[in-house]
């Protein structure tokens, strides 16, 4: 199992509440004196339950620990997030897996909120390779309301071999592109799928999108070219999740 090797500070408040309530360890919590609401007691709840040691100490002293960041007094110290290398492995256990593919998405705002939305939407696996991606840091884990933290997360050296293993599993790799000429709409969503999203600009490098089974684009009628990476998904996804569910 990869790890992403560095000590790990998570800060916010519903990011520390979700990772007091995930597979990790966290291992130190500091609050700000005076600090109070709902998510503040359940966050010392948890903590206490698990007999994390908790420090209360001035909000300036948390800002030394987090950096130059909103932390809204509160942070924890945590292992490491934990990233596997191989998906094909995961997905094969799979009965029918929904799978999103991230092709270089280098802005860790939009990553965050990318994993946000892939986690309230029930995707079983997030997939990022090795170069071109952002990293997978507390901005991240801010920006996504914790959501990076109950996610499956992989990161691959060759993403272009990882599409063409799930090819070969009958899975159904979907290339988001603008401009292409299948809607999303009237794409069969409910079988095995791997949707690859990409880049803000480049969006799904050229050599990606030709592995892919289907290419599928989101219907547009303004004047603006595409949307915005996280906002695209967002779209996709709940496509996905409409198809299946309703």
């Amino acid at each position: 199992m990869e790890e992403i090797k560095q000590n790990f500070v998570v800060f916010g408040r519903q990011p520390v509440l979700e990772a007091l309530r995930s597979k990790y360890k966290v291992h130190a919590l500091w609050l700000a004196r005076d600090l109070e609401g709902k998510v503040v007691g359940q966050i010392e709840k948890l903590a206490r339950l698990s007999n994390i040691p908790i420090k209360k100490v001035h909000k300036n002293d948390i800002q030394k620990i987090t950096g130059p960041v909103v932390h809204q007094g509160i942070a924890a110290e945590m292992e490491d997030i934990r990233v596997d290398s191989k998906p094909g492995d995961f997905v094969g256990k799979l009965e029918n897996p929904f799978i999103l593919i991230l092709d270089q998405v280098q802005d860790p705002h939009n990553l965050g909120a990318i994993l946000r939305t892939a986690e309230i939407c029930g995707v079983d696996a997030v997939v990022l390779p090795e170069k071109g991606s952002a990293q997978l840091n507390a901005t991240v884990a801010k920006t996504s309301a914790g959501a990076l933290f109950h996610l499956n997360l992989f990161r691959v050296s060759d993403l272009a071999l990882t599409i063409e293993e799930l090819n070969g599993k009958g899975i159904l790799t979907a290339a988001l592109m603008p401009g292409a000429e299948s809607s999303m709409y009237k794409i069969n969503l409910k079988k095995p799928l791997a949707v690859i999203v990409g880049s803000e600009g480049p969006g799904v490098r050229k050599n990606i999108a030709s592995l892919c089974a289907e290419k599928i684009t989101i219907p547009q009628f303004g004047k603006i070219e595409s949307l915005n990476a996280s906002v695209a998904t967002a779209v996709v996804l709940y496509e996905v999740v409409r198809q299946r569910k309703f």
